[in-house]
Order: C-alpha cells, then structure tokens, then sequence
C-alpha cells in the first residue's frame, strides 16, 4: 500500500462532493431558486436611445492674422469634450426632473404606465420624502390620501382634474377595465432626483475617432424612459446654443464697441496727420526732401555765381577807375562774362573803340586845343559815363540778387533743419493711422466672423437616431438570466462546498494526520471489523494507545480490540499534560488514537504537545474510521 500517494484531482472534487453534496445542492437549489423568482418578480425595464452627431463651432479668426496658428493648441478646450461636459452637467439634470417630474415615482402594478392611469402629472422643486396612494372609488371619484411620513387625507378629484399635492400636480385618468383601484405615487427631493437622474443617464461615444455621442436612459415605464432622453437631448440643443450664443453675443458687442473705440481713434489720427501736412507743407518727406536740398544746392551754386560776378565787376570797375587810358579799360570790362552777351554795352564799346581811333587820327593833325579833338573827348567822355553807369546800375542790381539769394538760402536752410523732425512726426502720424486702420478692418472682420459664427450654431448639432424606445424591455432577459442563475448556483456551490470543507478542522486523511501531530500514521483499522496483519504489525511492541482530548474512550478501546493483539494494549485517554506523563512512565512508546472524522487538528496538535512536553516524543499515528468502512481511504 502506498501510504503517503496524494490523491488526484478527480479523487480529491469525488471526496469532496461525497462529503458535501448536500450542503452544495442545497446551495445551488437556493441560488437557482433566488434567480428564478428574481426574473419572475422583476420589473420589466425598457432603454430609450438616440444618437446625435457634434460638429466643431465655426473657427474664430482671432484678431490678427496669427490667430490661427495659436488655434491649434485650442485654448478653449476640445469642443467635443465641452459638449460632453455639457450633457453631464447640473442644468441639463435640472430640466429633465422638471420636464419628466422624476421626482414623483409611480408605483403601480406590471403594465400600468403613467400614461395608461394619468393624463399627465408634473412636479415642482419643492418636493420632499412622501408617499401618496390614489384610489378609485366606485363613485367614479379620485382618492388622494398621505401615508407618510404621517397619515392624512389630501382630498377628492374627479377624473381628469388636476390634484395638488407636495408640489406634484396630478391630472387622473378614468379607470380603466382590469385596472388597479389604487396606486402609489411617492415623492423625493429634487436634488436628490437630479443626483439619481444624472448618475442614470448613459452617455457614451459610439467610437474614439467619431464624434457621435450615444443618449440613453433605462426605466421600468417605456413612456418616462422616452421621455428622459427626448428632454435630455431637447435641453442639451437649448443649452449649448444658449452657450454658444451668449458666448457669440458678448464677444460681438466686444468687438462693436473695440470698432467704435478706433474708428473715432481714426478720425482723430487723420485729422492730425492733415493739420501737419498742411501747416509744414510736407506731404511725401523722401521726395520733397529731395526736392528741398536739389533747390537748396541750387541757390547755392546761383549764391556763390553772383559773387563772383559781383568780385569780378568790382575788379574791373577799380582798374577803370585807376586806367589812363578809358578805351583800354573798358575794353578790359567787355572780357567780363557779364558785359559778353550785352548789346549796348558792346555797341557803346564799338563807339568808344571808333572815336579813339578817330582821336588819334585826329591828334595827329591838330593840336590838343582843336575843337574838333575836344568835341571827340567829350565823346568819349560821354561813352565813359555811360559805361560806368550802367557798369553801376549792373552792381547794384548784383548786390540786390546776392541779398536775394542769401535770403532764399537762408530760408531753404530753415526748411531742411525743420525737414527731419518733421519727417519723424509725419510718419508718426502715418503710422498711427496705417495701425488704426488695420486694427478697425481686423475688428470688422472678427465681428463678421462672429456673427456668421452666431448664425451657423443651429447647424453644429445633428441628429442621427432620434430618441426611441427599445421594442422589447432589456430586462429581464429569461434566456441569459436562466444561464445566468444556473452558472451562479452552480459556482456557489462549488464555492460553498469548498469553504465548508475547508471550514471544517476534522482530519480525515494520513497526510492531514502526520503534518499535524508530527509523527507518522503507523496503521488505520475500522471498527467493526478485524485489523489486517499490516496494521498489527506495526504498531510497536508494549504500545501505548493515548486518545486525543476529546475521544471516545470506547472506540479507543474497540479499536484496541479490533487490532487483535497477543497482549492488549494499554489504553490511556490524554487531559492534560498529567495523562501524558502517565502514559510515558516506563518508557514504553505511546502511539495517538485519532478518529477519523471527529478528531480535530487542534485535539491531535494539543495531544502531541502535551508528549513532547512530557519528554515522550509520539511514537506513531493510529487512525480509526468510524463503521464497518474500508480504512485504506485514509492514505488516499
């Protein structure tokens, strides 16, 4: 026989379920039954749906051409996001209460509805914890009575009147054939209906890469669950619009009052840079500076022309006037570039020249007293004072252009020092206006953006499955409910059997025996029947057989018997530490008796401690199965 041989695991689940098939029948008969009667009893629960895709808002331009770059890291979140944040808001919450009244709950027997027992019912935010049952009466009148908190008559109706309760308006039906004579219509907080309708609103993207958003919403009245989602995606469309059109409004207001601002920024910048073009006459400052400094270069070179011209006249005039001979003079004058193109003064040359040939001829024939030589002196004379006046009348009008001159020179070098200030100013001037008027055709614009952007929020939202009810209720589904309850009783029993077993501290195999006492497991005998000639073979010689705390001294001693020994064996029960110390006394080996399902792990670890203490180290392991069984099952 091959004691210490584990088991297998057919083996171990087969002693297992011999042990505790009816703790797991009884387990997955209570399991399968609790299912049963939860798809029985259950509610049918029906799911209203819709679909709806988002589009992204028109793109806001910015104010300067650089705004779309900045767009792209989306300073204002992700639209889809907001849209999401949207439908899992307080306010989207807030209206479908209001709109379904989810804060009055109907409790009415399977198949009764809201619609099928009130034309229409509808509550406030003022509603607090309560419970209000509605009887038909067999006068045709509607019952309202309080049951709680406390008990207390609300009133009569007549069908299709309104009634008035906690905040709840109610507008009964007549009574229909089969149906109920009484309902209840229980009342909660309207906040705590908003936390539960919030936290029941199912919304979900249909996949990561679309923008398509999933509405649904699961309640027992298929009406209320249509209902839900058709207010829901309603208020949604409302209050992202609202969003989108309180955002567009204020930030166009903005934007008109920013366009105000610098169109009379503009007016004033205008009619600056004009008062400037028209007080310094600058206009273009690069060409009309040009224009300044080729006159300005010219007076100068006209300046310094008539100067020298004035020198050389004078020069001349001094060598006339200190000449003795006139002719010779003045036909020194005549060289000057100023008497050249001159016709007077060359014709009064050509006189002057002729008489002083004739004076010579002349001289030469009379004397100097000759009237006819004086007649030519004074000839000559005469053409001398005519030259030196007009040589006079010719410097003074020089002088007149150089002061002339000198003056516009003056002048020109005025304008020319005034000319860059004045350049720095103008193009101030223009620069303001060039950024005001670029800023005012920005802002104009944004604003046509915005408003445009205003205009196309109706279209950034599109429905694709409207709101509808399932044709049949998600729950309770028999099918898989019935798999459901088989598979969950069949894993609790399965789990209630194994935590039983191991619950349970009675040992039952050798290898259990031997890891806790610490000796080894000498022999098994059943009682009822003879031991065979192994199990009484090795039990050492004058053994001792000490029961564990706990054991029956009689089937200690029917196992004794039932090894069938030459000598009968001491039989010592163990107690306490004293029974130990007597069954060692005379050293004789002391074996531990261990009934197989009824000897715990703690009688057996006690009874071994209470040897060990005594000096008596246990001698061996004697196992003893209850009956007329086959003791071989205890080495497995």
């Amino acid at each position: 026989m091959s004691r210490h041989a584990e088991p297998g695991l057919v083996v171990r689940w087969t002693r297992l379920v011999r042990r505790r098939g009816v703790l797991g029948l009884a387990v997955f008969a209570a399991v399968v039954g609790g299912a049963a009667l939860l798809l029985i009893v259950s509610r049918p629960v029906y799911r209203a749906e819709a679909r709806l895709r988002l589009s992204e808002p028109p793109p806001s331009g910015g104010l300067s051409p650089t705004a779309g770059a900045f767009s792209l890291f989306r300073p204002g979140g992700d639209p889809f996001a907001n849209d999401l944040e949207v439908l899992a808001s307080r306010s989207l919450a807030e209206a479908v209460v209001r709109g379904v009244a989810l804060n009055a709950e109907l409790q009415a027997p399977r198949g009764w509805h809201r619609d099928s027992l009130f034309v229409s019912i509808a509550a406030g935010d003022s509603t607090v914890e309560g419970s209000y049952e509605l009887t038909w009466t067999d006068t045709g009148t509607v019952t309202v009575r309080r049951t709680a908190p406390r008990d207390s008559l609300v009133g009569e109706v007549a069908p299709g009147r309104a009634v008035r309760f906690d905040g709840v308006e109610a507008v009964p039906r007549e009574r229909r054939p089969g149906g109920p004579a009484s309902v209840v219509v229980t009342t909660v907080p309207f906040d705590e209906a908003v936390r539960e309708t919030s936290a029941a609103l199912d919304v979900s993207r249909a996949r990561r890469e679309a923008n398509v958003l999933d509405l649904a919403y699961a309640h027992h009245d298929p009406g209320v669950a249509g209902a839900v989602v058709s207010r829901a995606l309603d208020s949604f469309l409302r209050i992202r619009t609202d969003l989108f059109q309180r955002e567009s409004g204020e930030t166009a207001d903005s934007l008109r009052a920013v366009a105000r601002a610098t169109a009379a920024e503009l007016v004033v910048a205008e009619g600056a840079l004009e008062s400037l073009q028209r007080r310094t006459g600058l206009v273009a400052a690069d060409a009309q500076s040009e224009e300044l400094i080729a006159r300005w270069s010219a007076t100068r070179t006209a300046l310094e022309a008539a100067e020298a011209e004035r020198a050389l006249l004078e020069t001349q005039m001094a060598r006339v006037a200190a000449a003795d001979d006139v002719v010779d003079a003045w036909t020194g004058l005549v060289a000057a570039p100023a008497f050249l193109d001159n016709q007077m003064v060359g014709e009064l040359l050509t006189r002057l020249t002729a008489l002083a040939e004739t004076r010579t001829e002349v001289a030469s024939r009379r004397t100097a007293t000759s009237r006819e030589l004086q007649a030519i002196e004074a000839r000559v004379a005469g053409l001398d004072a005519a030259l030196r006046s007009l040589a006079e009348e010719y410097r003074i009008g020089l002088d007149q252009r150089v002061g002339q001159l000198r003056e516009r020179m003056t002048a020109l070098e005025a304008r020319l020092d005034a000319v860059p200030g004045q350049a720095v100013e103008l193009g101030r001037r223009h620069r303001d206006v060039r950024v005001l008027s670029e800023l005012l055709v920005l802002t104009e614009q944004r604003l046509r953006q915005e408003e445009l952007r205003e205009a196309l929020n109706f279209a950034t939202v599109q429905v694709i499955d409207p709101p509808a009810v399932r044709y049949r209720p998600v729950w309770p589904r028999k099918r898989l409910g019935a798999v459901v309850g088989l598979l969950a009783g069949l894993g609790a029993a399965v789990l209630g059997m194994v935590l039983a077993d191991a619950a349970d501290r009675r040992l039952r195999t050798a290898s259990e025996a031997e890891s806790v006492g610490g000796g080894r497991v000498l022999a098994a005998v059943a009682l009822g029947r003879p031991a065979d000639a192994g199990a009484r073979a090795a039990l050492p010689p004058d053994a001792v057989l000490a029961g564990c705390p706990g054991a029956d001294p009689a089937r200690v001693v029917q196992a004794a018997a039932a090894l069938d020994a030459d000598e009968p064996p001491r039989i010592v029960p163990l107690r306490g530490p004293a029974d130990a110390a007597a069954a060692a006394r005379g050293g004789r080996p002391v074996v531990l008796v261990v009934e197989v399902g009824d000897t715990t792990r703690e009688a057996l670890e006690r009874g071994a401690g209470w040897l060990t203490a005594a000096e008596t180290p246990c001698a061996g392991i004697l196992m003893v199965v209850p009956g007329a069984k086959d003791p071989h099952g205890v080495w497995g």
